[in-house]
């Protein structure tokens, strides 16, 4: 059962791959009771990526928890009726479909809106709305090649490399969830809806460029630029038998992990302030090389140092903190048993995000939703009778 701050908003789903899905699943999360529109075929990501089990992808049940399931095929006008019908009872509508397919299929804002005033829209989209890139297609590795993010990961090679993860995908989708949630605060103050369009390339942007753009933050930047760091994240070091991260960031800082390893002078005995900091940069790459990672750990957390291990989530899985917490929980789903999820990002005390519903089989809740949605069942059997249901 759900409990959490969105209970009592309902959210139409007419989303596929990842950004929307994610969206819609944090707002699932957060109690609204999501209503995923499929077509026949379902999600493309019900059949796309591995690894599968009895036909159900890992990709899948990653990002659609927490939602029911209904298959309309909104390519018959009697389906996309049916989307505009549930839309008078719903708060917001999610759609990620390549700009201009739902106005001509008639299930666009200004069509949905004429059906429910006070509706949320929220269009996800590859790019802004001027420009000759305006309606194009976009996926993730576009994204992150276009907004900088790779060229930015490339650090002191300049070699551009992708996020390995759908990076502007979850961007995007939790831009497109916030401004969702603000949208219904405000409709609920104001009485009216709104439009929101969010485009990956603009919310991937407004992600990255805070803490990477410094050299360019002054106008005009000639004078500025050279001076910006290549990075302001410090790498992993190699340890005996792993990997370690710090994050010093105040000279006391710096000067107490130097004190810790047992090197003072390279903080100390260094007048200028950059050399110094490259000297313990090469002095810590040599030194963590002769001992494992569990054994400097503690010294390093001793000294109140910012650190912690690299873990592949083989270890992730058994690491204390994590266990302690509990970060990944174990849920049976009717499908495939056994399934691992990471809980949310978010502790409330009040009104919790969780799972509370296990991501849905294809058209699984179709009966029960035309039903709330006041759909006689002998309209419902004829819907059925000609494919606009399943």
């Amino acid at each position: 059962m759900a409990d959490g701050p969105l209970v009592g908003f309902r959210v139409l789903d007419l989303t596929a791959v990842i950004s929307g899905p994610f969206c819609t699943q944090l707002l699932g999360d957060l109690g609204a009771d999501v209503i995923k529109i499929e077509p026949p075929e379902g999600d493309s990501m019900r059949r796309l990526g591995r690894p599968a089990k009895n036909g159900v992808t890992a990709a899948y049940l990653n990002f659609n928890r927490n939602k029911r399931s209904i298959v309309i095929d909104i390519k018959k006008e009697h389906g996309r009726d049916l989307v505009r019908r549930l839309a008078v009872k719903a708060d917001a509508l999610v759609e990620n479909n390549r700009p201009g397919v739902a106005d001509r299929l008639g299930i666009g804002y200004g069509d949905i809106r004429r059906a429910n005033p006070k509706i949320v829209y929220c269009s996800i989209c590859g790019f802004g709305p001027k420009g000759r890139m305006a309606n194009h297609p976009a996926y993730d590795p576009v994204i992150q090649g276009y907004s900088g993010m790779a060229f930015v990961q490339g650090g002191k090679t300049e070699k551009p490399t992708a996020v390995k993860m759908a990076l502007a995908d979850k961007i995007s989708g939790m831009t497109a969830a916030l401004s969702i949630v603000s949208a219904l605060h405000a409709a609920r103050a104001r009485g009216v809806g709104q439009y929101i369009r969010v485009p990956m390339l603009e919310a991937m942007m407004a992600f990255s460029a805070n803490d990477s753009i410094y050299g360019y933050t002054f106008v005009p930047e000639d004078e500025y630029k050279s001076q910006a760091p290549k990075s302001t994240t410090l790498d992993p070091f190699k340890t005996g038998d792993g990997w370690l991260t710090i994050a010093p960031f105040t000279d006391a800082q710096n000067q107490r992990l130097c004190e810790a390893v047992g090197h003072p002078e390279w903080w100390a005995d260094v007048p200028d302030k950059v050399e110094r900091g490259r000297n313990m940069m090469r002095g810590l790459a040599k030194l963590f090389l002769t001992r494992n990672t569990a054994e400097w750990l503690p010294i390093l957390e001793q000294a109140d140092i910012p650190c912690g291990p690299v873990h592949n989530y083989e270890t992730l899985f058994k690491d204390e903190e994590i266990v302690a917490n509990e970060c990944f929980n174990i849920y049976e789903h009717p499908e495939v048993g056994s399934v691992r999820t990471v809980n949310p990002g978010a502790r409330f005390t009040e009104t919790p995000m969780k799972m509370w519903r296990v991501p849905p089989r294809l058209g699984e809740h179709t009966d029960e939703i035309l039903r709330e949605a006041g759909i006689e069942k002998s309209q419902v059997e004829e819907l059925r009778a000609t494919k606009v249901i399943i």
